[in-house]
């Protein structure tokens, strides 16, 4: 079989809208330095750190979801995951608050799994789609390359 690969990437406004927010707390935090020193600290280190992990996240090759017949490589803040098709039973959507996440179930029928406490696993992002349409994605490409 031909080897397609898919590779979606995450938006960027979420992290540009997330920057700006962290830069407009550094700067209360600055100007709260006269009133409450620890606060003030506490406030520009906190969304400094922030603010880094945004902008590192806005950097090419930085986050991404690479789809093929092995299974989906996930890349988030240059760290790699490799997920077999083999490990995944299924896709489905999960709500955390606001935000709909995209989660997997592990297939608890193999060895190396069957002892681990976590059953399940979450992508940190959608990459553009909803999650609906992420999941199903998965599950369908799941379908396709797990006959592989």
């Amino acid at each position: 079989m031909k080897n397609s690969s898919i590779i979606l990437k995450p938006g960027k406004g979420k992290s540009i809208l997330f920057s700006v927010m962290s830069t407009i707390f550094i700067i209360i935090g600055i100007s709260m330095t006269d009133n409450n020193r620890l606060s003030s600290v506490f406030i520009i280190f906190f969304f400094g750190l922030c603010l880094l992990t945004f902008i590192v996240n806005l950097m090419p090759g930085a986050s991404y979801l690479k789809i093929d017949d092995q299974g989906i490589a996930m890349k988030n803040l240059f760290r790699s995951t490799f997920i077999p098709w083999r490990s995944v039973s299924g896709f489905r959507t999960k709500n955390f608050f606001l935000n709909t996440m995209v989660v997997f179930d592990l297939n608890q029928d193999l060895p190396e799994t069957s002892g681990m406490k976590v059953k399940t696993g979450a992508f940190p992002d959608t990459y553009g789609m909803s999650g609906k349409k992420l999941a199903a994605l998965l599950n369908e490409q799941k379908e396709r390359f797990d006959r592989v």
